[in-house]
């Protein structure tokens, strides 16, 4: 009997010390992006909203967007998201000018920011209020990246100029679907790759 329970007990701290090394692999390169407002630095130039990864690994696949209110919570929680911009790779240290914001944002209130690690977990940064709130998971929607209807779900950075025209892919709560079995922590999705797609209802404007 002592035998068997030596056992158990080295079969649990074998897993817990696996557990332990999976996590401290995962928080060794996870990003962790924020948006900065900076003030013009010369006369004539303009204020500007920038992405600043502040983690320890490379943000990839980002898709920032805009609300024009955000709960600064998980999930969508009433928020209507649009305006989806795809924008390059951010390393660990750099930053990103999110130049086609200008130096106000007359549209919106909110901004929210979904990327990736190394694994393809999904993360999020949402901000309102000068507030910067990180997530581990997919807690905005989830727009193809593909074509819909023919057109673009989501915009290039370098194919956006200015906010002038109309929004484009909105999308709110009404058009998600998520899996029951995924944990609320996760959102709509933990991973790039089909653990759920959110958009079942999805037509552009």
């Amino acid at each position: 009997m002592l035998a068997v329970v030596i056992s158990v007990v080295a079969v649990l701290v074998s897993a817990g010390s696996l557990g332990l090394a999976y996590a401290s692999d995962r928080r060794s390169h996870m990003p962790v992006l924020q948006f900065q407002w900076e003030h013009a630095r010369e006369p004539d130039g303009e204020p500007r909203w920038w992405l600043v990864n502040v983690g320890t690994g490379p943000a990839t696949n980002i898709v920032v967007a805009q609300t024009r209110r955000t709960s600064l919570t998980r999930g969508l929680n009433g928020e209507l998201w649009f305006n989806p911009v795809l924008v390059p790779s951010i390393p660990a240290g750099g930053r990103l000018a999110l130049a086609w914001l200008g130096g106000t944002m007359e549209l919106s209130h909110g901004l929210g920011a979904s990327y990736t690690d190394t694994g393809r977990y999904f993360y999020t940064t949402k901000c309102g209020d000068d507030v910067s709130m990180f997530f581990v998971g997919l807690h905005v929607p989830r727009w193809p990246l593909l074509r819909v209807n023919g057109a673009k779900a989501v915009r290039t950075w370098w194919g956006v100029e200015d906010l002038s025209g109309p929004p484009w892919s909105a999308v709110g709560a009404r058009h998600v679907r998520r899996r029951r079995w995924l944990p609320a922590r996760f959102g709509i999705s933990r991973r790039l790759g089909g653990w759920a797609d959110p958009v079942r209802s999805y037509r552009p404007r």
